[in-house]
C-alpha cells in the first residue's frame, strides 16, 4: 500500500487531486477521529518544502474553549497550550475570525502580545495558522505551523499549505461525522437496553397484577414519579427483586456491511436476525 504520508511532490497540475486522494486514504485507515487527526499533521508536517511542526486545533461553539487535537511534536502541543492560556496569538486569531495569519518573524512582530517573545523563547521563528473550516459541523479548527527558522513560509509554501488546509477540512468534516454517528450508535445501544429492562418489568407487573401492558406502564411510571428513581432504575430493581439477580440484556455484535467491512458500526442482537 502506498504510504499516505510520503512526501507530495511540489508542484504540478495534480497536485491538490494527489492531496485529496492521500486524505481518502488517511480516513479509510484511521479507526478512531484521534487517529485520523495524528496521522493528518503527520501528513502535513511532510507536506511543506520547509521543515515544520504541525498541529490541530479544535473548538466546538462559540471557540472559547479550544484544546490541541493532535500535534507532530510534544514541543508544539506544549506551546499551544501556553497560547492558549496567555490568550493570544495566530492560532486563537485564526480561530475566532476564520482567516489566515502568519509571522515570518517573531523578532519583528509586533501582534499578538507575549506571543512573539514566548516562540523566540521555545525556538520557533516562523508560524502560520490557516482556518480549518469542516463542513456542516459545529466545530470550528486551525492548522497550525511552526518552523525554527524565519521566513520559513514563503509565498509558495503558504500557497501549498492553503491548498492542504482546504482539503483538510472538508475530510475533517467527514471524520466528525463518522464520529458522530459512533457517538449515535453506542446512544442508541444504550437506548436499546434501557428499553429491553422496562419490558422485563412491564411483563412481571402484568403477570403480577393480571393487567394490560398500557396499565403496566402506568403503574410503573406513577411508581417512578412518586419515587423520584428512574424509570430504567425502578424496572431494574423490580426484575432483580422477581429473579434474585440484576437484569441481562442480551449483547449487541457487529454486522458486517457491503458498504464499511468489519469496521462499520452496524449492530443487531446477538443470535438474531
Amino acid at each position: 500500500m502506498t504510504d499516505p504520508t510520503a512526501a507530495l511532490p511540489p508542484t504540478g497540475p495534480g497536485r491538490g487531486e494527489q492531496i485529496l486522494a492521500r486524505l481518502q486514504q488517511l480516513l479509510l485507515d484511521a479507526d478512531r477521529l484521534d487517529d485520523f487527526l495524528r496521522e493528518l499533521v503527520r501528513l502535513a508536517a511532510r507536506e511543506l518544502p520547509a521543515s515544520v511542526y504541525c498541529s490541530v486545533t479544535l473548538s466546538a461553539g462559540d471557540s472559547s474553549h479550544p484544546y490541541t487535537a493532535a500535534s507532530s511534536h510534544e514541543l508544539v502541543d506544549w506551546f499551544d497550550q501556553r497560547q492558549y492560556e496567555v490568550g493570544d496569538g495566530p492560532c486563537l486569531r485564526t480561530l475566532r475570525t476564520g482567516t489566515a495569519h502568519h509571522v515570518d518573524d517573531v523578532d519583528h512582530e509586533d501582534r499578538f502580545g507575549d506571543f512573539p517573545a514566548m516562540a523566540r523563547d521555545n525556538g520557533l521563528h516562523s508560524v502560520l495558522a490557516l482556518p480549518l473550516a469542516a463542513p456542516r459541523q459545529q466545530v470550528s479548527g486551525v492548522l497550525n505551523m511552526y518552523a525554527e527558522e524565519a521566513g520559513a513560509f514563503t509565498p509558495q509554501a503558504r500557497a501549498q499549505a492553503a491548498v492542504f488546509a482546504g482539503h483538510a477540512s472538508g475530510a475533517l468534516g467527514v471524520a466528525l461525522k463518522f464520529a458522530g454517528q459512533l457517538q449515535f450508535s453506542l446512544d442508541l445501544q444504550s437506548a436499546i437496553a434501557s428499553r429491553t429492562v422496562i419490558d422485563q418489568a412491564l411483563g412481571i407487573l402484568m403477570a403480577q397484577e393480571a393487567c394490560t401492558a398500557d396499565e403496566a406502564f402506568r403503574i410503573l411510571t406513577r411508581a417512578s414519579q412518586q419515587r423520584n428513581v428512574k424509570l430504567r432504575d425502578l424496572a431494574a430493581d423490580l426484575v432483580h427483586s422477581v429473579s434474585g439477580r440484576p437484569p441481562t440484556v442480551r449483547p449487541l455484535r457487529r454486522r458486517d456491511s457491503p458498504l464499511g467491512g468489519d469496521r462499520a458500526e452496524a449492530f443487531d442482537r446477538e443470535g438474531e436476525g
